[in-house]
């Protein structure tokens, strides 16, 4: 089992996402590298999971869709297999733009840009639903979460793999049809 990442090796990383999203190519050196820096980065599931049902959850709540314990853990096996399932897409797809040589240098960064990503998300949901927020305030801040969160993606992409804009959004839009896929597959309802 890999170790777990330090709380430096935390931080670092929330901040390389910050400057990726600022389309900084120097956030990259904030990330760690290779193997040992891959499966470190694969402890952020660890996290972005719990977030991942609460938003589920807040989302359903006061519809008529049944919560038991067997749809959350059924809801967390999506969530684990869009992850990894995803980084096996990319170990595939990576061939294909000659881009092989930078598998690591892509995940890595993927994988931690989705913890600070799905806070913020999550927080932009709560405010959507409370009523904290004036009008479609909430709305409108739910929609530009996700929009940054698009944004970010196809950053990371374009940085990391060192491709177009045009090549980086259409990775976007694949990447959004693989999870579409999988959330119709393993999701109920």
């Amino acid at each position: 089992m890999p170790p777990i990442p330090s709380q430096a090796e935390a931080v670092a990383s929330v901040y390389g996402t910050w400057r990726l999203f600022l389309g900084e190519k120097d956030g990259l050196g904030f990330f760690g590298s290779g193997v040992s820096g891959f499966w470190r980065s694969c402890w952020v599931l660890a996290a972005v999971l719990p977030l991942n049902l609460l938003i589920y959850l807040t989302q359903v709540a006061g519809s008529d869709v049944p919560l038991s314990f067997g749809l959350m853990v059924q809801l967390g096996f999506a969530v684990v297999i869009a992850w990894y399932g995803y980084a096996l897409a990319a170990f595939y797809v990576l061939p294909t733009i000659d881009r092989v040589g930078r598998y690591y240098d892509y995940m890595i960064p993927e994988f931690w840009s989705s913890l600070p990503t799905i806070v913020i998300q999550f927080a932009a949901i709560l405010l959507e639903q409370s009523d904290l927020l004036p009008g479609s305030v909430g709305k409108m801040l739910t929609i530009a979460s996700f929009g940054a969160s698009l944004w970010l993606r196809a950053q990371i992409i374009r940085l990391a793999l060192d491709v177009s804009y045009g090549i980086s959004v259409g990775l976007v839009i694949g990447s959004l049809v693989f999870h579409a896929v999988i959330a119709t597959v393993l999701i109920p309802g």
